[in-house]
């Protein structure tokens, strides 16, 4: 054990003590404090035969959430957390531990318990101004809440687990330097520009491809038509949805789910009122606001008109420049402290109700403010929160039931049923889906893992295993096969003649993007647009490589020409997703070379990093799909709740 090995290392004693605490702290104390059902040690998936536990699933699920409410500064409630999927996100990342663990065996990796005590030892994290609170202290907490040595031993040999997989797996990875400052270019070089879009789209309703036409291409390009391997599934759908009228709620359970979670409901301070809101602009090619002075010149005109007595609703909807607000009569309703933006928040809260404010500066402009009301905290009325709280519970009730079904489904599965007899025995039906392509999702089979699994069956094989899906679970068995194969032209008549009116709706595009370049040089490019019933347009901002072009899109292709371009050039035609531009870059930030020698080995490890990253997590991606991963329905419900 790594202990033994310390206790002949007395000197790394202390930091490994001050480690384990630590460590109690941050990932225990929660659990015992916020676990409520299932035992800790019930298995509620596994991976291969590796179990994750009641236990793990709540010490994660629970360091998760509170980051969520730290970010979320408290307005994260439990239904949000469902919308968001935080029980799935939690698996997936034990699942992948476990994944770790089975690929770490399967070649040959270890950890020894040398290596776990010369990562507690050397760990910065855990030093204390080299002061020992005492190991009496130490054992009583540790005795307190049952933490083990053992415990805290398999946590760091899991994470150093994953740092040596992850370094046979991506430590071969590199970085040019060429790449390093390609990534440099991207980040750090800039255009502004004007541009003339022509969309191919304004010729679509003007071509029409005949018959020949469509032959020659499908003859010409016959194989980009392709139908590639499709296979048709059996499937067994369990609607949540259609269980929603088995989902009663009794008053009795709404209130006591009230008084259970009443923190929840817990209001803050809030004021209400409104604001006259003059803009600054942001940048000079802003189409709205007005320059700082001549904006606080305007917001003052108002303030005065305020203070002479005139109603500040009649004034919002004819000054305020927040449209929104104006047409209520500058009316924000009533906010709490995070809602608005700092300053704004601090003049609202300062203010009594009927009190009209001094100007204050946002980075939106000058606002001027006028509380009505204030509302101290306070818990949300039952009657207030009524429908929200039933919703939750009936929401929870169905997914239950959905839970339910599919763990009958699975466990007639698990026993050699076929699909159809587990069907019956649920009260639901089988139904064939049409030809599924690799990739491609078709309602109601809208899951990627479901069609993946799919191209992993032999034909007349069941997947036993439930599927999420936006409805709630799918089970599907494999009964068709279909081979690629080239198409008859009737099969794909619709697509090739969608193709060639497209390319010839693109054909006029760039007919008169030319033409327009060739005006452009001699009248100008807002001249040439007006003359031919295009329209100039600006970049309101500096956009760098990788950015979207105003309404050009993204695209390697258009960065290259338009950051190759000198400065006042115009470009030739260039092919953008809805038809073809003409550009002209109006400033530029170019790439400074010594700039790029400065910051060359931050780019080189920054790239590295993330490229070994995106790397392990492909290598896990192909593990899992290996491994066999079952899921104890009846454990997830009764825990997630």
């Amino acid at each position: 054990m790594a202990l033994g090995y310390m206790r002949r290392h007395r000197r790394w004693l202390y930091v490994f003590l001050w480690l384990v605490i630590a460590a109690f702290i941050i990932l225990y104390i929660p659990a015992f404090q916020g676990a409520q059902a299932g035992s800790p040690g019930e298995t509620l998936a596994s991976v291969d035969g590796l179990p994750i536990t009641v236990g793990e699933f709540q010490n994660s699920y629970l360091r998760q959430r509170q980051l969520y409410e730290r970010l979320y500064q408290g307005r994260m409630d439990p239904q949000m957390l469902k919308r968001i999927g935080l029980e799935e996100q939690v698996l997936s990342g034990l699942v992948a531990e476990r994944l770790v663990t089975l690929e770490a065996r399967r070649l040959g990796i270890s950890v020894d318990d040398e290596a776990v005590a010369r990562e507690i030892a050397s760990s910065p994290d855990y030093q204390r101004d080299g002061r020992f609170i005492g190991t009496a202290e130490i054992r009583r907490l540790l005795e307190m809440r049952g933490l083990s040595v053992e415990e805290f031993e398999a946590s760091v040999r899991g994470e150093l687990l994953r740092r040596k997989l992850e370094a046979l797996v991506a430590g071969g990875v590199s970085v040019s330097e060429a790449e390093a400052e390609q990534e440099f270019r991207r980040r750090n070089e800039t255009i502004q520009a004007e541009y003339v879009l022509v969309d191919a789209a304004r010729f679509k309703s003007e071509v029409k491809a005949s018959d020949a036409e469509i032959e020659s291409r499908f003859e010409a390009r016959k194989d980009d038509y392709r139908i590639p391997e499709r296979r048709v599934v059996d499937y067994l759908l369990i609607d949540a949805e259609k269980l929603r009228p088995q989902a009663t709620v009794t008053e009795a359970e709404i209130a006591a789910d009230y008084a259970q979670r009443r923190e929840e409901w817990r209001q803050g301070e809030r004021v209400c009122g409104g604001h006259v809101l003059i803009k600054v602009k942001q940048g000079e090619a802003d189409a709205e606001g007005h320059a700082d002075a001549e904006a606080k010149h305007l917001a003052e005109a108002v303030l005065a008109e305020l203070r002479g007595g005139a109603d500040f609703a009649t004034v919002a909807r004819r000054a305020s420049e927040d449209k929104g607000s104006a047409l209520n009569g500058g009316d924000l309703g009533c906010f709490g402290r995070g809602d608005m933006v700092p300053e704004f928040e601090n003049a609202a809260f300062a203010l009594d109700p009927g009190q009209l404010s001094e100007l204050v500066r946002t980075p939106y402009g000058y606002h001027l403010l006028k509380i009505h009301s204030r509302r101290e905290e306070e818990v949300s009325p039952l009657a207030q929160v009524r429908e929200r709280i039933q919703e939750g519970l009936v929401a929870q009730k169905v997914r239950s039931l959905a839970e339910q079904k599919a763990e009958l489904v699975g466990s007639r599965l698990a026993r050699g049923a076929s699909l159809a007899d587990a069907a019956t025995a649920a009260g639901l039906d089988v139904e064939r889906s049409a030809p599924l392509a690799r990739g491609e999702l078709v309602a109601p089979l809208t899951s990627s893992r479901l069609v993946a699994r799919v191209f992993e069956l032999a034909q007349g094989a069941v997947a036993r295993e439930p599927f999420a899906l936006p409805q709630g679970f799918g089970f599907v068995a494999l009964v068709e096969i279909q081979a690629p194969r080239l198409p008859q032209l009737a099969e794909v008549k619709e697509k090739v003649r969608d193709d060639v009116e497209n390319e010839q709706a693109l054909e006029r595009a760039r007919g008169l993007a030319v033409d327009l370049r060739a005006r452009a040089e001699k009248a100008g490019l807002d001249k040439a647009a007006q003359a031919l019933g295009l329209l100039r347009k600006e970049t309101p901002n500096p956009t760098a490589r990788a950015q979207t072009l105003g309404d050009l899109g993204s695209s390697a292709a258009l960065d290259e020409v338009a950051f190759s371009l000198p400065e006042k050039a115009l470009s030739d035609p260039i092919r953008v997703a809805s038809g073809f531009a003409v550009l002209r870059v109006t400033e530029k930030k170019a790439y400074v070379r010594a700039e790029f020698d400065g910051q060359k080995d931050a780019i080189v490890a920054a790239l590295r990093q993330e490229r070994r990253r995106q790397l392990f997590e492909a290598f896990l991606e192909e593990a899992r799909k290996r491994a066999s991963i079952e899921r104890r329905l009846e454990a997830f419900r009764r825990v997630v709740g």
